[in-house]
C-alpha cells in the first residue's frame, strides 16, 4: 500500500498517473451519510454508484474518507466499497486523521493512503467555520481543498443529504463555484453532480 506523506505527494501522484496514462485523471469526491445516519434503501444506492461509475468511471481517481463500510447499514464507505467492487480500474486514495491509522485501511483503497495530523478535537473530522469573513477549514475538508487548489476536483458527487460535514462540505462547493465567477485563477469544477 502507497502511503503518502503529504497532499504534495498525492498531487505528484496525480500528475505522474496523468503522464503515465496520456490522459487526464480526474479528482473526484462522493459525499454522503456516514455511521450516524445510513442509506434507508442498499439496492438504490448501489444503483445510484453503478451510475457514477459508468459516468466517472475513466481516468477517475476518487477521494474517500475513511468511513467504515457497512453493506448491512450502508453508508457512504459502503458506497466507496461497492465503487471498487463493479469498477476496480478506478484509482480510490484515502485520506484520514491520524489516530484512525490503527483502524487500519479497507484492501478497497488501490491508489495510496495518507494519515494527516491535521486536526483538532473540536474539528476532528473536517468542515469548516466563518470567522469574521473568512472561512476557517478542518481536517479531512481541508486536505481536499487543498489538492483542489493543486490539481482540480473534476466533481463532488453527493449521495443524499448526508450529514452535517456532508452539508457544510456543499456550502463550501457552491462558494467555490460563485468565486470562480469572478477569480478565473481558481481552479473550478465542472459541474456538481445531481443528488441522489
Amino acid at each position: 500500500m502507497k502511503k503518502f506523506n503529504s497532499v504534495i505527494e498525492i498531487f505528484r501522484y496525480l500528475v505522474d498517473l496523468t503522464n503515465k496514462t496520456n490522459n487526464d485523471t480526474r479528482l473526484k469526491i462522493m459525499s454522503g451519510y456516514g455511521d450516524k445516519k445510513q442509506y434507508k434503501n442498499r439496492k438504490e444506492l448501489e444503483e445510484a454508484v453503478e451510475t457514477i461509475a459508468r459516468r466517472h468511471g475513466k481516468n477517475s481517481v476518487f477521494l474517500y474518507f475513511g468511513d467504515v463500510p457497512k453493506k448491512d447499514a450502508p453508508d457512504i464507505g459502503y458506497a466507496y466499497e461497492y465503487l471498487a467492487k463493479i469498477r476496480p480500474d478506478i484509482q480510490i486514495v484515502m485520506i484520514q486523521i491520524k489516530e484512525m491509522e490503527k483502524y487500519g485501511v479497507p484492501k478497497f483503497v488501490n491508489g495510496g493512503v495518507y494519515f494527516h495530523d491535521d486536526y483538532d478535537e473540536k474539528h476532528k473530522w473536517g468542515g469548516f467555520e466563518d470567522i469574521n469573513g473568512k472561512l476557517k477549514v478542518y481536517s479531512n475538508t481541508k486536505q481536499w481543498l487543498k489538492l483542489h487548489l493543486l490539481f482540480g476536483i473534476d466533481h463532488f458527487i453527493t449521495l443524499g443529504e448526508g450529514g452535517p460535514i456532508s452539508k457544510q462540505e456543499m456550502n463550501l462547493i457552491d462558494y467555490l463555484i460563485d468565486y470562480n465567477k469572478d477569480d478565473i485563477s481558481l481552479t473550478h469544477i465542472d459541474y456538481l453532480e445531481s443528488r441522489y
